[in-house]
């Protein structure tokens, strides 16, 4: 392996060779895009689904959101010359990483990334090979740009009932 990228929220990456693309994931979503035949991909991080309506053109994009993060994925397709439908998708995230007895889940961040990403998801008509969304705790992605395996290591949520006893 010739090296790692790691990406922070608001993140992202795409490309080919002898790459490994690593980030750490709670409430935000990670997009992976694989494109077998010509053994290229991306993935993004973002921490929120949206803030504003973006054109598929443009040229400012935040990617801690996932509308724009998901266009910069699209328009990397394109430079590349590449057909979204010819892609393997991956889907990782949207955790509770606060373990908050009394919570709902309907309220918190992760929940509202998973609903986002996978009506975004059915409406682009991608196929998703694969899904590792929700419950609780962090995980730990790599993603091997020359094989286009994700590997993902879970841990355990933070307990904020200990948390304030231990205060």
């Amino acid at each position: 392996m010739s090296g790692k990228r790691f990406l922070n929220p608001g993140g992202w990456y795409f490309g080919g060779g002898d790459l490994r693309v690593e980030t750490l994931l709670g409430p935000c979503v990670s997009i992976v895009l694989w494109f077998p035949e010509v053994r290229k991909g991306g993935m993004c991080h973002f921490q929120l689904p949206g803030k504003r309506r973006v054109t598929e053109h443009a040229r400012d994009l935040d990617g801690r959101y996932g509308g724009e993060a998901w266009i910069w994925l699209k328009q990397q397709t394109r430079v590349h010359a590449l057909n979204l439908q010819d892609a393997e998708v991956k889907l990782f995230g949207g955790s509770r990483s606060l373990n908050n007895p009394g919570s709902s889940m309907r309220q918190e961040i992760g929940a509202q990334n998973i609903e986002f990403v996978e009506r975004l998801m059915e409406e682009t008509r991608v196929r998703v090979v694969g899904r590792d969304l929700g419950g609780d705790g962090y995980r730990y992605l790599r993603f091997d740009l020359a094989t286009g395996e994700v590997w993902v290591r879970r841990g355990g949520a933070l307990n904020i009932k200990a948390l304030e006893e231990m205060q």
